[in-house]
This record gives structure tokens, C-alpha cells and sequence, in this order.
């Protein structure tokens, strides 16, 4: 299908952006033309055959507006309306694909560690977090165009953040102290003496993982202590966990960097630790899409899952998919694949206080829901396989796991995702 573009448009690029994006999406292929007389789509606000084209909302895109600000340039149907009031189902996709909502965010929309807040969000106001609109307005603009792609069947990508590895002793202990349970008691204070902490475990997740064909990515942090804002970096020094890393590489599994909080480049964290990897998450989910996949496109890596909200599972761009995101301040493409955090284990036990059982059911419905065109990512951190403290919690990641296995779902490395979704620009 042949494509005009206005050359030299606000909306140019954006345009030709979401189209790549349906690409991908739908595996079909569209041929840009300089000749308006022979495209069969047509993006050109002198033409009276264009597509609709929200022409304000491209200006303001490209002074980075606060009017973008969470949800504004959305209506009540979260659309993107041109001039006449019509929907531009482009710009919808461009906007929240690349989170604009996020940009220049005010101090409400922001908690106390500076992460962009769930509730600050149109998903949440909307009640939509759990919805992939942007896979339903492809839907909608491959139906009104008469595209006919593919979808494929949706996958996930596994990962687990070492955040801790010698805390079992006194937050397990705790809990079994509470409960009475003297033998847990007994047990850890065995594995001390014997120097395997029960948090220790990245042997036993390994095995575990393959029982059910699972590869998985471990993020590591490389600073020890009190980072900044109060949050607390890894119990660990990197330098004396190499046995682990090399453990993770020679089976086949992943390792990457968990930016730690700490005034540190990438680049010099990645140094320090000695990790050798281009993949990435950031520690606490502590960071802002905007300001810091500048961060990451300056910096060696080619892939980020940072993007998730703590608070909440779900689709924080409202795509279940990995993506480029676009950089709108240097008009292009940032050089990195995201892949949104869909789950994550912390989210339901610390901040949707939810019934443990219930968390394999959530995750399992969603995929199910959503059995095409997603990459789901699933974050299950180290302390949280096992039946102490964060009790039950190891019996739903093999709930999962098996569901995985026995439907015979694909678990996608970091670079699969991003042969996958990197964009031919």
C-alpha cells in the first residue's frame, strides 16, 4: 500500500512512525511515495483525500506542551480529535504508545520517589489499565483501510531483580518468630551457619525455570546501601557475586544491569559491575520515560523494561507490545527497544495488598484475554520464591509457570524482543 506524507510536516514523522509501528504489528509493509497521485493513503492537510490530521496537536507535540499532560489531548472516548472534531486515530496511537501523557510532569503527578503515579494517569481515571487500546485502534484503522495482516501469538519475557540476597535471615526470621514456626526458625539459622542464605537462591530459580522450558534475565544492582531519595540499593557487593552472573550465563539465562539510585551514569554502572550486557531495568522502577530514555539512547544499551506502574498491573502505554520509543525533542527514534513491565510481584503483595492465590488467576485471564500481539513481561524477584515471608508466592510463579509451558507459550529473551520490534526506519 503506497503512502504520501506531507514532506516537512509537524506530522511527518510521527506519521510515518505509527505507521512502521503497524508494521510490525500486523506484518505488512507500506511504500512511502513522493507522488500524491498514486498513494492510496494520503497525510496532507491541502488535500482534500487525507487522512484526518490533528494539526494543533502535532504543534504542540513539538514544543513538548504542558498541555499533553496527562491525558489532555484525549477526549472523553481517549481520542485525539483534529480541528473538525474528528478522531485522527494516528496521533491516538502516536500519543500513547510513547506515554506523552508523562511529559513535563507537574509535582501531583509524581510520588515521593519522583515515578510517574498511576493515579495521575487516564488509565486510571478511565478505569483502562488493563485495556490494549492501542492494539484495538490498529483494529480499527486496518478495518476502515481494508489492511489485512497477522497476528501472532502473544509471548512472554521473564525477569527477576536481585534486589537482595542476604535478607532471608531477619525478614524470613521475622515472620517465622511472628508465627511461632520455631522449625523455619531452625532452618534458617542452619543455612547461615552453613553460608547459603535463603535468598540466595538464583541456583534454584534456574533449575526451577527450566523444569518449565522458561529463559529468563536477571537484573543486577552494582551500588550496596542507601541510594538517593531514601531508597535502598542491594545488600550485595557486585564484585563478590561474580560466581552468580557467570552462574546465570552458563545456563543459557540472561544477565543485566539494575540501575541502581545513585548519581551514576549507565555507562559507569555498567563498568563497575562488570556486566556485560545491554539490557536494563531501572531499581524501584525509580525513573521518568522522557527524561530518562534520553539517559538511555546516550548510553550503551539497547533495551529497557523499566515501564511499568508500581502500583498497578497492566499496560502503562496502552500497548502490549515491545516498542522504540520516539523522541520527540530530536524528531526520531530513540536507538533502544522498551518492553513495558505488564506484572510484577511487589505490585500485588505491597501495594494491591491482593489475596495471593488470586495472582496467578489475574495473570493467566490476562493473557488469555489477550492471546495475540502481546509481549507479556513478568517480574518475579529472587526473595519472593518462597513459602516464608511471601508466603505462597513461589506456588503461584509455578501456576504461571506450568500455564506457560503446558500451552506452550514462548518466553522471549531480551533480544528477541528486539529483532522483534525494532523498527526499519
Amino acid at each position: 500500500m503506497k503512502v504520501y506524507i506531507k514532506p516537512n510536516s509537524s506530522f511527518f514523522n510521527p506519521v510515518r512512525y505509527v505507521l512502521k509501528i503497524i508494521e510490525k504489528n500486523r506484518c505488512v509493509k507500506f511504500e512511502l511515495s513522493d507522488i500524491i497521485e498514486t498513494a492510496d493513503l494520503i497525510w496532507d492537510t491541502d488535500d482534500d483525500r487525507s487522512e484526518n490530521i490533528a494539526l494543533s496537536f502535532y504543534e504542540e507535540l513539538s514544543k513538548s506542551s504542558p498541555q499533553l499532560r496527562g491525558g489532555n489531548s484525549l477526549n472523553e472516548n481517549l481520542e485525539v480529535n483534529d480541528g473538525a472534531g474528528r478522531v485522527d486515530i494516528i496521533a491516538t496511537i502516536f500519543y500513547m504508545i510513547n506515554c506523552f501523557q508523562e511529559i513535563n510532569p507537574v509535582e501531583s503527578d509524581l510520588d515521593e520517589f519522583g515515578r510517574f503515579r498511576y493515579a495521575s494517569s487516564y488509565q486510571s481515571k478511565k478505569g483502562v489499565i488493563d485495556e490494549n487500546l492501542v492494539e484495538k485502534l490498529i483494529d480499527r484503522f486496518c478495518e476502515e483501510h481494508s489492511i489485512i495482516g497477522t497476528k501472532k501469538p502473544s509471548t512472554f519475557f521473564i525477569s527477576h531483580d536481585i534486589d537482595t540476597i542476604y535478607g532471608s535471615f531477619l525478614q524470613d526470621g521475622f515472620w517465622a518468630l511472628k508465627k511461632m514456626n520455631i522449625g523455619v526458625v531452625l532452618k534458617l539459622i542452619l543455612w547461615e551457619i552453613s553460608r547459603r542464605p535463603h535468598w540466595k537462591n538464583i541456583d534454584q530459580i534456574i533449575k526451577l525455570n527450566s523444569e518449565y522450558d522458561i529463559r529468563s534475565t536477571f537484573f543486577w544492582l552494582v551500588n550496596k546501601g542507601q541510594g538517593l531519595q531514601g531508597i535502598k540499593n542491594a545488600d550485595y557487593k557486585i564484585d563478590s557475586e561474580q560466581a552468580l552472573l557467570k552462574l546465570v550465563s552458563e545456563s543459557n539465562n540472561i544477565n543485566g544491569l539494575h540501575k541502581s539510585s545513585s548519581d551514576m551514569t549507565i555507562n559507569d554502572e555498567l563498568k563497575k559491575g562488570k556486566i556485560q550486557t545491554r539490557y536494563n531495568r531501572y531499581h524501584f522502577l525509580n525513573f521518568q520515560t522522557h527524561r530518562d530514555w534520553n539517559k538511555i539512547s546516550d548510553s550503551e544499551l539497547n533495551f529497557d523494561c523499566s515501564l511499568g506502574f508500581a502500583e498497578h498491573y497492566g499496560f502503562r502505554n496502552s500497548y502490549g507490545k515491545a516498542f522504540q520509543p520516539f523522541n520527540i525533542s530530536r524528531n526520531e527514534l530513540h536507538d533502544f527497544v522498551e518492553a513495558p513491565l505488564n506484572f510484577m510481584d511487589t505490585t500485588f503483595q505491597s501495594y494491591l495488598k491482593s489475596l495471593t492465590d488470586s495472582v496467578g488467576d489475574t495473570i493467566i485471564k490476562m493473557y488469555e484475554k489477550n492471546p495475540l500481539n502481546c509481549d507479556f513481561s513478568l517480574l518475579w524477584h529472587n526473595n519472593f520464591f518462597t513459602n516464608y515471608k511471601y508466603n505462597s508466592y513461589l506456588e503461584e510463579y509455578k501456576r504461571i509457570a506450568a500455564f506457560i509451558y503446558e500451552n506452550k507459550i514462548e518466553c522471549l529473551a531480551p533480544n528477541d524482543l528486539i529483532k522483534r520490534n525494532r523498527l526499519e526506519w
